[in-house]
């Protein structure tokens, strides 16, 4: 299994529409996203990419791990990370966090801080043997500056479509 993993960050009218905008850059504001849980399976391999749509699936189902902020809040910076960890068999989890702050740099540094703490607890909840080393992050930050804006970043597992769904 790939999963793909995706950011957007975008401005709107309002907080929606800058979360909208933030999907479109992501290439799935044409899906129903359905938020799921944060177990990388067995034999699962992450790639960090643009995802790339097919016009055939608009309105499908989208099953992501999901970090997300939005703000009205003009001046400040926010921020989306989606940290992992996976041992050798690809086997892992995800952990997301969102920040706002008064400077880029401590939004990036607060987010770090918190996903290699989280990954550092969820790893020996598991007793995954820890090696700090293969801590993975992607963040997302944007200025909240004349309008609503919106961060996100999505780990994408797979497309589904309605037909036999009960």
């Amino acid at each position: 299994m790939v999963i793909t993993i995706t950011t957007g960050a975008g401005h709107g009218k309002t907080p929606l529409s800058a979360f909208d905008a933030a999907l479109k850059l992501a290439g799935v504001h044409n899906y129903n996203l359905i938020y799921i849980s944060s177990i990388i399976p067995k034999g699962a391999v992450l790639k960090v990419k643009k995802y790339a749509p097919k016009r055939s699936e608009y309105g499908n189902r989208l099953y992501v791990v999901k970090a997300e902020i939005r703000s009205r809040e003009v001046g400040k910076f926010i921020g989306a990370a989606l940290g992992w960890y996976q041992i050798d068999d690809g086997r892992g989890i995800f952990v997301e966090h969102e920040e706002i702050g008064i400077t880029e740099e401590s939004v990036k540094t607060n987010l770090i801080k918190v996903v290699n703490e989280s990954l550092t607890d969820l790893c020996r909840t598991r007793n995954f043997p820890l090696n700090k080393n293969r801590f993975k992050v992607k963040m997302n930050l944007i200025k909240v500056d004349y309008s609503a804006a919106s961060a996100l970043v999505l780990a994408i597992y797979k497309s589904g479509g309605w037909i036999n769904i009960r």
